[in-house]
Protein backbone atom coordinates (compact mmCIF):
# COMPACT_ATOMS: atom_id res chain seq x y z
CA UNK A 1 0.00 0.00 0.00
CA UNK A 2 1.74 3.54 -1.12
CA UNK A 3 2.73 5.47 1.80
CA UNK A 4 0.37 8.66 1.83
CA UNK A 5 2.77 10.68 4.23
CA UNK A 6 5.07 10.70 1.31
CA UNK A 7 2.64 13.11 -0.61
CA UNK A 8 4.78 15.81 -2.05
CA UNK A 9 7.84 13.71 -1.48
CA UNK A 10 10.42 15.39 -3.98
CA UNK A 11 12.96 12.28 -5.20
CA UNK A 12 16.89 12.94 -6.67
CA UNK A 13 17.08 14.87 -9.94
CA UNK A 14 17.36 13.26 -12.92
CA UNK A 15 19.86 14.37 -15.10
CA UNK A 16 20.04 13.30 -18.72
CA UNK A 17 21.96 14.50 -22.20
CA UNK A 18 20.29 13.85 -25.26
CA UNK A 19 21.56 11.56 -27.75
CA UNK A 20 20.88 11.48 -31.01
CA UNK A 21 21.16 7.53 -31.31
CA UNK A 22 18.44 7.50 -27.97
CA UNK A 23 16.33 9.37 -30.10
CA UNK A 24 16.61 7.49 -33.24
CA UNK A 25 16.36 3.49 -30.87
CA UNK A 26 13.08 4.91 -29.72
CA UNK A 27 11.50 5.93 -32.93
CA UNK A 28 13.17 2.61 -34.31
CA UNK A 29 11.74 0.53 -31.46
CA UNK A 30 8.01 2.24 -31.15
CA UNK A 31 7.94 1.72 -35.12
CA UNK A 32 7.60 5.63 -35.95
CA UNK A 33 8.56 6.01 -39.46
CA UNK A 34 9.09 10.16 -39.80
CA UNK A 35 11.96 10.58 -40.34
CA UNK A 36 12.54 14.31 -38.62
CA UNK A 37 14.09 11.89 -36.00
CA UNK A 38 16.29 10.34 -37.72
CA UNK A 39 17.25 12.56 -40.63
CA UNK A 40 18.93 15.72 -39.68
CA UNK A 41 18.51 17.17 -43.29
CA UNK A 42 14.88 16.54 -43.27
CA UNK A 43 14.30 17.86 -39.89
CA UNK A 44 15.86 21.06 -40.66
CA UNK A 45 13.84 21.40 -43.75
CA UNK A 46 10.90 20.95 -41.67
CA UNK A 47 11.86 23.61 -39.79
CA UNK A 48 13.54 22.50 -36.52
CA UNK A 49 17.07 22.70 -35.58
CA UNK A 50 18.21 19.49 -35.83
CA UNK A 51 16.25 15.93 -34.89
CA UNK A 52 13.98 16.82 -32.43
CA UNK A 53 12.95 13.85 -29.48
CA UNK A 54 9.83 12.07 -30.61
CA UNK A 55 6.71 12.96 -28.58
CA UNK A 56 7.47 9.92 -25.76
CA UNK A 57 11.14 10.18 -26.08
CA UNK A 58 11.09 11.24 -21.81
CA UNK A 59 10.08 7.88 -20.65
CA UNK A 60 13.65 7.12 -21.55
CA UNK A 61 15.12 9.24 -18.37
CA UNK A 62 12.14 8.95 -16.73
CA UNK A 63 12.33 5.16 -16.36
CA UNK A 64 16.20 4.60 -17.03
CA UNK A 65 17.48 7.27 -14.73
CA UNK A 66 16.51 5.10 -11.26
CA UNK A 67 14.80 7.87 -9.51
CA UNK A 68 10.94 6.51 -10.19
CA UNK A 69 12.76 2.87 -8.93
CA UNK A 70 13.46 4.68 -5.94
CA UNK A 71 10.18 6.32 -5.42
CA UNK A 72 8.43 3.00 -5.25
CA UNK A 73 10.83 1.59 -3.20
CA UNK A 74 10.41 4.61 -0.85
CA UNK A 75 6.61 4.94 -1.01
CA UNK A 76 6.60 1.26 -0.07
CA UNK A 77 4.61 0.08 -3.39
CA UNK A 78 4.87 -3.64 -3.84
CA UNK A 79 6.24 -4.04 -7.18
CA UNK A 80 5.00 -7.40 -7.77
CA UNK A 81 1.67 -5.61 -7.71
CA UNK A 82 2.56 -2.45 -10.36
CA UNK A 83 0.40 -1.88 -13.37
CA UNK A 84 1.55 1.38 -15.36
CA UNK A 85 -1.62 3.67 -15.38
CA UNK A 86 -0.94 6.41 -17.71
CA UNK A 87 1.84 8.50 -19.01
CA UNK A 88 1.16 11.94 -19.58
CA UNK A 89 3.61 14.78 -21.54
CA UNK A 90 2.89 18.37 -22.21
CA UNK A 91 6.19 20.13 -23.64
CA UNK A 92 6.81 23.52 -23.92
CA UNK A 93 9.93 23.55 -26.50
CA UNK A 94 11.62 21.03 -28.40
CA UNK A 95 14.76 19.04 -27.07
CA UNK A 96 17.51 18.35 -28.98
CA UNK A 97 20.49 16.41 -29.16
CA UNK A 98 23.18 17.77 -27.06
CA UNK A 99 20.69 19.13 -24.61
CA UNK A 100 20.90 17.94 -20.77
CA UNK A 101 17.36 17.97 -19.22
CA UNK A 102 16.87 17.66 -15.56
CA UNK A 103 13.65 17.17 -13.68
CA UNK A 104 12.64 16.19 -9.85
CA UNK A 105 10.08 13.33 -9.70
CA UNK A 106 7.68 14.33 -6.77
CA UNK A 107 4.72 12.66 -5.36
CA UNK A 108 1.49 14.82 -6.37
CA UNK A 109 -1.42 12.60 -5.41
CA UNK A 110 -2.29 9.31 -3.98
CA UNK A 111 -5.64 8.48 -4.22
CA UNK A 112 -7.36 5.05 -3.03
CA UNK A 113 -9.88 3.80 -6.03
CA UNK A 114 -11.81 0.73 -6.74
CA UNK A 115 -12.24 -1.11 -9.80
CA UNK A 116 -15.25 -2.05 -11.48
CA UNK A 117 -14.33 -5.63 -10.62
CA UNK A 118 -14.50 -4.37 -7.03
CA UNK A 119 -10.27 -4.23 -6.41
CA UNK A 120 -8.91 -1.90 -4.16
CA UNK A 121 -6.14 -0.13 -5.73
CA UNK A 122 -3.85 2.81 -4.88
CA UNK A 123 -3.18 5.71 -7.91
CA UNK A 124 0.24 7.43 -7.37
CA UNK A 125 0.82 10.08 -9.94
CA UNK A 126 4.15 11.28 -10.03
CA UNK A 127 5.77 14.77 -12.10
CA UNK A 128 8.62 15.92 -13.44
CA UNK A 129 9.05 19.14 -14.75
CA UNK A 130 12.20 18.79 -17.08
CA UNK A 131 14.40 22.24 -18.09
CA UNK A 132 17.66 22.08 -20.28
CA UNK A 133 20.87 23.15 -19.86
CA UNK A 134 19.49 26.91 -20.01
CA UNK A 135 16.83 26.56 -17.68
CA UNK A 136 14.14 26.90 -19.48
CA UNK A 137 11.55 24.72 -19.05
CA UNK A 138 11.06 22.02 -21.87
CA UNK A 139 8.47 19.63 -20.89
CA UNK A 140 5.78 17.76 -17.92
CA UNK A 141 5.69 14.33 -17.68
CA UNK A 142 3.16 12.82 -15.69
CA UNK A 143 3.13 9.23 -14.36
CA UNK A 144 0.39 7.25 -13.14
CA UNK A 145 1.43 4.49 -10.75
CA UNK A 146 -1.48 1.50 -10.02
CA UNK A 147 -0.97 -0.60 -7.39
CA UNK A 148 -3.41 -3.34 -7.29
CA UNK A 149 -4.05 -4.30 -3.85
Amino acid sequence: MADKSKLGKKYPTIVWEVERGKIRELVRAIGDKNPIYSNREIAEKEGYQDCPASPTFLTIPTMVAGSMATAVLDLQINFAMVLHGEEEYEYYREIYPGDVISGVPTVMSIEEKTSKSGRAMDMVTMEIVYTNQRAEKVAKVRSVIVERK
